[in-house]
């Protein structure tokens, strides 16, 4: 089973400044992804960034990921979880810079690696 890094964000929308946000941290456009769950996908050229406007995760290991609107998905395509963490890493602090975000970056959902309460 392949290991992803998420970032789980609150607010989540407006939608279109979020969908900014996240190609500036990533340094790609996002576009609309044909994909029932992902709503924006952009391809850094050795891993995607995929952006959901919503999700169904709920609590679990300590984290309230029912509380986040919006979800980023982080996955390499060699599965170089190495890289694959140092890129969601470098995303998850170009986010907290705009300090516009409540942040989780979890691996695999299963451990916070993470996180930013602006409140």
């Amino acid at each position: 089973m392949s290991e992803y890094h998420y970032i789980f964000a609150r607010p989540g929308f407006p939608r279109e400044r979020l969908v900014q946000d996240v190609s500036t941290a990533c340094g790609v456009e996002l576009r609309p992804a044909d994909d029932e769950f992902v709503d924006r996908a952009g391809n850094l050229g050795y891993a995607a960034v995929e952006v959901e406007f919503t999700h169904e995760y709920e609590g679990d290991h300590g984290m309230p990921l029912e509380r986040y609107d919006s979800l980023v998905t982080i996955r390499d395509f060699d599965t170089n979880l190495e890289r694959q963490e140092t890129t969601a890493r470098q995303i998850f602090e170009n986010l907290t810079a705009l300090g516009r975000y409540d942040l989780l970056l979890t691996r695999d959902l299963q451990e916070l690696l993470a996180s930013l309460d602006r409140l």
